[in-house]
């Protein structure tokens, strides 16, 4: 039996792959931050992978709500009959999280492999690349409750191998093996594809205030035509009077495939800021990414763009309304 741990709907769709192409048995846990319904679809489809699954939300805002989880998280491993006892492979992606580092030290694998968090382990200011110094009371409360990999290096040096959906890019672990999300979607060669045109959202007024999140908004809708808006997870503001808003139990990649599929004849021109999703979404056929950016926010995510752009992804200006090579 195997062990495969996601927090986010992005890891769900990588752990899918990881299953299908090692072909094992798996108990898939799936522990998010929150619980709403696109968690709970995300799980269904761990679940349809699995032959066992439990779900647990991860609360971490006080020290009572961290013990509680963490026995929430005893408690299962125990009903799945896998506390402190010996199990053929676990695989995770979010190392840095210390209820997933609890579980890892409470289970007696064989071999442990990594795959995706996001772009963390491929972005070089990422905690992953750069990892910060942990309090003395933070050290002790991990030797406390047991947790034998307390920290990124130390899980690092006991992965085997990383799974990956970015397998060009320069990666935390040099020992890696290829996923690819979206198959048997092909290229539409065809000169008179209609546009829609999608703003994927990034709550940025809680970085650059309310005021100045919807104004960039407003700003982007008529100078590049948006037609509709894609709240983030942790978007704040409604956004319905300025456009027309999509609500999906899916993630981006998720939604696209569904509406590529359908929709043979359609052009997508995605608009967003500084979104690691779009390194999954320009695999898709038939979608152009643009990020998108002003004085302000080049100032405040000046390193995120500047990798952007070395990747090969076109910036725009909105100040000037015109492309940055």
């Amino acid at each position: 039996m195997n062990i495969i741990l996601c927090i986010t709907p992005l890891q769900v769709l990588i752990a899918e792959q990881i299953i299908k192409q090692t072909q094992g048995d798996f108990i898939g846990l799936y522990l998010p931050y929150g619980d709403n319904a696109k968690h709970r679809n995300y799980f269904k489809k761990l679940k349809n992978s699995c032959q066992k699954t439990e779900y647990i939300e991860l609360k971490n805002q006080t020290w009572q709500a961290r013990f509680a989880t963490l026995n929430k998280i005893k408690t299962c491993l125990k009903n799945l009959n896998v506390y402190q006892k010996k199990i053929n492979n676990i695989y995770l992606a979010s190392i840095d999280v210390i209820f997933l580092q609890y579980i890892i030290s409470k289970i007696n694998f064989n071999q442990l492999y990594t795959f995706d968090d996001g772009t963390a382990n491929i972005f070089p200011n990422s905690t992953y690349f750069n990892p910060l110094q942990k309090s003395f009371a933070q050290q002790t409360f991990k030797k406390l409750i047991g947790i034998k990999y307390p920290d990124i290096p130390s899980i690092l040096a006991v992965s085997q191998k990383h799974y990956t959906i970015f397998p060009n890019e320069k990666n935390i672990i040099e020992n890696i093996e290829p996923i690819f999300l979206f198959k048997n979607l092909k290229k539409t060669n065809n000169k008179t594809l209609s546009i829609k045109r999608i703003l994927l959202g990034q709550a940025l007024d809680n970085f650059i205030g309310e005021n100045a999140y919807r104004e960039i908004v407003v700003n982007m809708k008529q100078k590049f035509a948006i037609d509709s808006f894609v709240p983030h997870p942790r978007e704040n503001l409604d956004f319905s009077d300025i456009l027309t808003v999509i609500h999906s139990e899916k993630i981006i990649e998720d939604y696209l495939i569904d509406e590529l599929t359908a929709n043979l004849t359609m052009q997508y021109e995605i608009y967003t800021f500084i979104s690691t999703a779009v390194f999954s979404l320009r695999q898709l056929p038939n979608v152009a990414i643009f990020m998108v950016y002003n004085q302000q926010l080049m100032e405040q995510f000046s390193n995120a763009y500047q990798f952007l752009a070395s990747r090969d992804f076109t910036l725009l200006n909105l100040d000037k309304s015109e492309q940055k090579s």
